[in-house]
């Protein structure tokens, strides 16, 4: 149980760190915050983790409370995000607005219940308790109608346009939630179970089967998101490796250019800075400086680096055409 527990709370945070990474190649938070609140909760309900935190806040199991509202905060706004995406978040503040009243529905029941000692096996142990047995499901509920509903927008999503990535990663995610919503349709069995003090005979194999899918679920999320994010962590890769070869092969030519009339003169304000990194600014800023001193006076150049300035400014523009920024302005 440990491993179903521990494996898929690693892969989440492997998620997490390629989101970080894209961060630094100029990617939008985007999913980051929602899939580390759900990693924060599945590391938190790792059994051993929750029998060492929850007796620090008083052994009442404020801790699980803590977790059901980290993962469905999580949860709805990963729901939010992929229906935005894909087009498909006609409803979305409907979500969001009985999320935020399901998670005050749950403080309340925990107030009301009596659960002095801490148990990771929560609804083993308190689950014949009423107002915890409402509880339960009002969380699996919330997280039920998250899954579900994202699962039918994302399968029946418009296709057409999207990348083989990106399609495969969306499909992926959309089983996914296919499988949550099977995890909790065996929770949902278990706390029924429990409430009526017969659960003990199915326990074992409810658990069992809600911690698998659970897994599953969270892997297919995890290649979901990896899938498509991995191509374009490559692909910042590939486009760094690529700038960096053409400020090599325009340094010299710039440094040549800055020595001559032209070159001074073309420089006026400009923030020209041979020893810089390879940043995108800095290519601009070199493309457009000797595009200045090329209308001055085109016998500078010989006819190689006129051919290899030409390359490199066919594949700027290709990639998307830069705009002419002041030099004080970096990118």
């Amino acid at each position: 149980m440990t491993f179903l527990q521990v494996f898929p709370v690693l892969v989440l945070w492997a998620v997490v760190a390629i989101r970080l990474v894209g961060l630094r190649v100029g990617w939008k938070p985007g999913v980051l915050p929602a899939i580390a609140a759900v990693a924060v909760a599945g590391t938190l309900n790792i059994d051993a983790v929750y029998l060492a935190v929850d007796p620090l806040l008083g052994g009442r199991n404020v801790l699980n409370l803590a977790i059901h509202l980290l993962m469905g905060i999580g949860m709805t706004d990963l729901s939010r995000l992929l229906l935005q995406v894909t087009g498909r978040g006609r409803r979305v503040k409907v979500l969001v607005g009985v999320g935020l009243v399901l998670a005050a529905v749950q403080i309340v029941l925990l107030v009301l219940s009596d659960t002095r000692g801490s148990a990771a096996s929560f609804t083993d142990t308190f689950g014949t308790i009423p107002t915890i047995a409402w509880y339960q499901a009002t969380f699996f509920a919330w997280f039920g109608m998250i899954s579900g509903y994202t699962a039918f927008e994302i399968l029946r999503r418009n296709r057409s346009g999207e990348s083989k990535a990106f399609r495969i990663g969306f499909d992926l995610l959309g089983t996914g939630c296919l499988l949550g919503l099977g995890a909790v349709a065996l929770k949902m069995i278990q706390i029924g179970l429990e409430a009526q003090g017969s659960g003990e005979s199915f326990s074992r194999a409810l658990v069992l089967g809600y911690n698998v899918l659970l897994a599953l679920m969270i892997l297919g999320f995890a290649a979901g998101f990896i899938l498509p994010s991995s191509e374009r962590v490559k692909a910042a890769f590939r486009a760094r490796a690529e700038r960096a070869r053409d400020i090599a092969a325009l340094r010299p030519i710039v440094a040549h250019l800055v020595q001559t009339p032209e070159g001074r003169r073309s420089l006026g304000a400009a923030s020209i800075e041979l020893r810089g990194r390879a940043s995108k600014a800095q290519l601009y800023r070199w493309i457009i400086f000797i595009g200045d001193v090329r209308v001055l006076n085109p016998g500078l150049l010989s006819p190689q680096q006129t051919a290899i300035i030409d390359e490199i400014g066919t594949r700027i523009e290709h990639n998307g055409s830069p705009a002419r920024h002041p030099a004080s302005t970096g990118r």
